[in-house]
């Protein structure tokens, strides 16, 4: 005999194809199987390329997707002022996703400027234990001064640490820089 509970199971796989299921991965799991591939991807590139031209190929490809990203997502609403821009990045630091992959925290915000501190990055963690912050650092860190740029001309990101390089914490400092 059924129970409820079944017919319920049973129905919601009639109704969603399986590709649509939940998969029951942690945060770190997800990070590792996606990012171990490529690592290793890359770094045949490198024995076959050198190490150079390897980086400075995915660091370009790289920073043009992510700016690529940037514009897409603000195609429908783009920012408009500083303000825009600080209420977006403490909304996605806030989000689920990102509140799981960082620990963020404020310093100092004025009209000008926002600063925050990352003390804990998944993406930093993954790469160390990979054994490969130098293409961390490519794939995940350097694209984030063009982004700035890409959210809006008047945007600059000033950073001079991070953890990817071995840093207690990473520094973002975005100012917002009046075209003269």
């Amino acid at each position: 005999m059924r129970t409820q509970a079944t017919k319920v199971e049973n129905m919601n796989r009639k109704t969603q194809h399986k590709f649509k299921e939940k998969l029951q991965l942690t945060y770190e799991e997800y990070f590792r199987g996606r990012f171990d591939r490529q690592v290793q991807l890359i770094k045949e590139f490198e024995r076959v390329f050198g190490r150079k031209r390897t980086f400075e190929i995915v660091g370009k490809a790289n920073e043009k997707f992510a700016v690529e990203f940037i514009k897409k997502e603000l195609k429908e609403k783009p920012i408009k002022n500083f303000e825009e821009f600080k209420a977006l990045v403490k909304q996605d630091m806030r989000s689920p996703f990102w509140s799981h992959v960082l620990t963020v925290t404020f310093p100092e915000e004025t009209p000008q400027k926002i600063v925050f501190n990352v003390t804990e990055c998944l993406w930093a963690k993954t790469f160390k234990e990979l054994n490969a912050t130098d293409l961390g650092y490519i794939l995940w860190c350097r694209p984030d001064f063009a982004m700035a740029r890409a959210y809006h001309p008047n945007i600059r990101l000033k950073r001079t640490k991070t953890l990817m390089q071995g840093d207690s914490y990473c520094n973002h400092a975005y100012c917002w820089k009046e075209k003269r």
